[in-house]
């Protein structure tokens, strides 16, 4: 553990989340001080291992209500915000909900940090923010969203950098589409639902199969921000990255073939037309050249530890609802 950091309190928003809870246990064997701030909508389960930590705190609480936040925020070396409805389903499911926690109390949050000048703030984007687009996309190159999710993903980002400036150097963060084992396991991701399905059901359907999706695996998606936090604010601030791999854009259809690969026997099944419209192909160069980042894991190590949590019982019941950011038949 890195002991240098132990004097620098991060403010972690939805903590206890998928992409979180993976973060808040890196950034504590970094040895920084570590605050969750978290609604606990899906419990507070997949925080069971570091509750003992002497380096981390657990706040339950709301961001929509300011008061509560600014009870962290003021003294601490960074502020990253995780907390938002993810996911298209999740946002149509409740739209207002989804305003108001992903664009007005995000704003909200950014604007309580440069007040108590915490300069390091990072934010948890999307690369599907690129919508349907043909090229290859950079930080650089325009966002059509076609979701509401996106959308506000994007309204997010404008007005945070529009709030950059002395005493406040956000970063952005659009993530790839996240795969991969996780305290706080999500099933509603392509990745994670072809191998639940290739593990219970011994098949997997594929749909549409030519539209291109950039991936990362949750590891290698939370050492993105600590990657940040340990960079210059000259480096980081006011900037936007791509947080992924070139090498890990795939189409779908590939991605098929990917969990193929762990279940030879699999059965595969391709419907032509898909209901998720989103097809970009992203370039990563970006954080490479600035941060040095690199991702460490591959689809195929992605696919097999869900398999080996599922079939060892450490995921006991991937029916239950903490396992979806909508429930299932809803």
């Amino acid at each position: 553990m890195t002991e240098g950091h132990n004097d620098q309190r991060v403010v972690v928003l939805g903590g206890a989340g998928y992409l979180g809870s993976v973060l808040t246990r890196q950034l504590l064997e970094q040895g920084y001080q570590v605050q969750v701030f978290d609604a606990l909508r899906f419990g507070d389960d997949a925080l069971d291992g570091v509750r003992a930590h002497p380096n981390f705190q657990l706040k339950k609480g709301d961001i929509r209500n300011i008061a509560e936040v600014t009870e962290c925020i003021p003294g601490a070396y960074a502020v990253i915000q995780l907390a938002s409805l993810v996911g298209e389903p999740a946002c149509d499911q409740d739209p207002k909900d989804t305003v108001d926690i992903n664009l007005i109390a995000t704003k909200a949050v950014a604007e309580a940090c440069r007040y108590y000048r915490v300069s390091r703030f990072i934010f948890a984007s999307t690369d599907s923010a690129y919508g349907i687009q043909e090229g290859i996309m950079r930080e650089q190159s325009p966002m059509y969203p076609i979701s509401l999710y996106g959308k506000l993903k994007v309204r997010a980002e404008e007005e945070i950098l529009g709030l950059a400036g002395v005493g406040f150097q956000p970063t952005i963060l659009r993530m790839a589409t996240i795969y991969g084992l996780s305290p706080r396991m999500r099933f509603d991701l392509v990745v994670n639902v072809l191998t639940l399905n290739a593990v219970v059901n011994e098949r997997i359907t594929i749909f549409g199969g030519a539209q291109w999706r950039p991936l990362v695996h949750v590891a290698d998606a939370a050492a993105a921000y600590v990657l940040c936090l340990d960079a210059t604010l000259e480096t980081v601030g006011g900037q936007v990255f791509n947080v992924g791999s070139n090498e890990q854009n795939y189409q779908i259809g590939q991605i098929g073939e990917e969990v193929r690969s762990a279940f030879p026997e699999l059965e595969v099944e391709t419907v032509p037309q898909s209901p998720d419209l989103r097809d970009y192909y992203v370039c990563f160069d970006k954080i490479t050249a600035a941060l040095g980042y690199r991702v460490e894991h591959s689809v195929v190590d992605g696919v097999r530890e869900i398999r080996r949590a599922l079939t060892d019982g450490t995921i006991a019941n991937y029916r239950h609802p903490r396992h979806y950011n909508v429930a299932k038949g809803t």
